[in-house]
C-alpha cells in the first residue's frame, strides 16, 4: 500500500433495492447498511480530477441487478502516469467496490497464514476506532452478500432462530461458501476489521482526526504492504505517513486535508498505483535492497487499486487497497479464463508499451521513491529485449 493521496471528491451514483422494490441511490445502501438484495448502476468513469456531482438518481431503466454483473476486470495499464493535479482519481466503480476474482483462493490462503503467524504486523486497531471498524465490517458484509450472493450468505445460529435473519440481530454470522468458513458479524463481533480482511481481497485502513485536527491511521488490516511496516506507522498522522512521498509537504499536504474534510458518505473515489519489485511476494514489509544478478524474469509489476469513502456513523475515512501482480515478461499475454472465478488483471496487447511509457515518464525523485535503484538495470535489460 502506498501512502494515499486525495485531491478531489465526487458523487457516485447507483441504485439499490430491497427484495421487492428498488431504492433510488446507493449511498442509502451504505448509510443504512441494508443487507437485502441490491441493484447497482454502473456509471462511465471520467478522468477529470473534479467531476461534477450528480444530484439526481439514475433512471430505473438503467438499473441492473448487482449479482448479475460480469466479474470485475482491472483496467489495463495506462500509457501515461496520472498528472500531479489529479493523481488519476476517478469516480468509484461502486458495483465493484470490493472484487472477487480468480486469485481469491490463493490470496485467501496467504492472508490466513499471515493472520496466524504474523498477526501484529498485519492487524492494528487503536482505541477510538472500534465503531469505525464495525462499520467497515457491516459495509463489507452488505456488499459481498449483495454482489456475490452465491458465495456469501448471512445466517443466524440454528439453535436460536429459524426465521429470516435480521441485519440488526446481536448474534449473526456470514458464511463464505468459497472457503467453507463462517464468521460472527454484527455488534458482538470481537474482531470486525480482521473479519472484513478474511472475507475480502482488499486491505482496509481507517483514518480519523486527532485532537490537533490531523487525520491519523487509527486502524488497519494491511496484509499486503508494499515496503513498510504497519506496527511502525499505525497512529501516525498523514504528514508523517506521507513524509517519503515526493512533493507531499510542499504541494499536497494542505489540499489533501481539506478534501478529507469535505468528503461525505455520499461520495467516493478510486485511483491506481504502480510499483515494480523483484519477487512475487504480496507481503513486503520493508523496502527492497539492491542485489546483484537480478534478471528480467524476476521483475513483477505490482499495481494497487485504492478507494476512498467516508463512514457515516464514526466520521472516519475508509481507505481500501487491492493489490494485483503480473510478471513483466507476461504482461503482453492475456490470462486464460478458467475455473469458478474469473476477472482480475487480464493483461494483453499494449501493456508492455504502456509500462515503458509510464516508467519512462517518472522524474528522478519518483524513480528513487519507487526503488529504481534496485530493479532499474534489470528493467532496462527487459526493455531492450522487448525491442529485439
Amino acid at each position: 500500500m502506498e501512502p494515499l493521496i486525495i485531491l478531489s471528491l465526487f458523487t457516485f451514483c447507483v441504485a439499490i433495492g430491497s427484495r421487492s422494490i428498488h431504492a433510488k441511490r446507493i449511498w442509502h445502501w451504505f448509510q443504512q447498511h441494508q443487507t437485502s438484495r441490491s441493484t447497482i448502476i454502473t456509471t462511465k468513469s471520467h478522468n477529470s480530477s473534479l467531476p461534477p456531482p450528480r444530484s439526481q438518481p439514475p433512471t430505473p431503466e438503467k438499473q441492473q441487478p448487482i449479482h448479475t454483473l460480469q466479474p470485475y476486470v482491472f483496467p489495463a495499464l495506462a500509457p501515461k502516469t496520472a498528472s500531479k493535479s489529479s493523481m488519476g482519481l476517478k469516480r468509484l466503480d461502486v458495483a465493484n467496490w470490493l472484487s472477487i476474482d480468480r486469485h481469491y483462493h490463493s490470496e485467501h490462503d496467504i492472508r490466513t497464514q499471515l493472520l496466524a503467524t504474523n498477526h501484529p504486523n498485519v492487524i492494528q486497531v487503536l482505541p477510538g476506532s472500534e465503531l469505525a471498524c464495525h462499520e467497515v465490517l457491516s459495509l463489507t458484509v452488505t456488499f459481498l452478500t449483495a454482489r456475490y450472493p452465491q458465495h456469501f450468505t448471512i445466517t443466524s445460529p440454528p439453535s436460536t432462530s429459524t426465521s429470516q435473519p435480521s441485519p440488526h440481530q446481536t448474534h449473526q454470522f456470514i458464511t463464505n461458501h468459497l472457503t467453507k468458513e463462517t464468521f460472527q458479524i454484527g455488534p458482538s463481533c470481537p474482531n470486525p476489521l480482521e473479519t472484513a480482511a478474511r472475507l475480502a481481497m482488499e486491505d482496509f485502513n481507517v483514518l480519523m482526526k486527532n485532537e490537533e485536527g490531523e487525520y491519523c491511521l487509527l486502524a488497519s488490516a494491511t496484509l499486503f504492504p508494499a515496503g513498510w511496516k504497519l506496527r511502525e506507522r499505525v497512529g501516525m498522522s498523514m504528514a508523517v505517513l506521507h513524509a517519503p512521498v515526493p512533493g507531499w509537504k510542499d504541494r499536497l499536504s494542505g489540499s489533501v486535508s481539506r478534501y478529507f474534510d469535505h468528503l461525505k458518505p455520499s461520495t467516493a473515489m478510486e485511483r491506481t498505483n504502480l510499483f515494480i519489485q523483484t519477487s512475487p511476494d504480496l507481503f513486503v514489509d520493508e523496502p527492497e535492497v539492491p542485489r546483484s544478478s537480478i534478471t528480467p524474469d524476476e521483475l513483477w509489476v505490482r499495481r494497487e487499486r485504492q478507494t476512498f469513502s467516508r463512514l457515516e456513523k464514526s466520521g472516519a475515512v475508509l481507505f481500501t487497497v487491492r493489490t494485483f501482480m503480473r510478471r513483466c515478461v507476461d504482461l503482453k499475454n492475456d490470462c486464460e479464463e478458467s475455473g469458478e472465478l474469473e476477472g482480475g488483471w487480464i493483461g494483453g496487447e499494449g501493456e508492455v508499451e504502456a509500462l515503458k511509457q509510464q516508467v519512462g515518464s517518472w522524474e528522478g525523485h519518483i524513480k528513487d521513491y519507487k526503488g529504481y535503484g534496485v530493479w532499474g538495470e534489470a528493467y532496462e535489460g527487459w526493455c531492450e529485449g522487448m525491442e529485439k
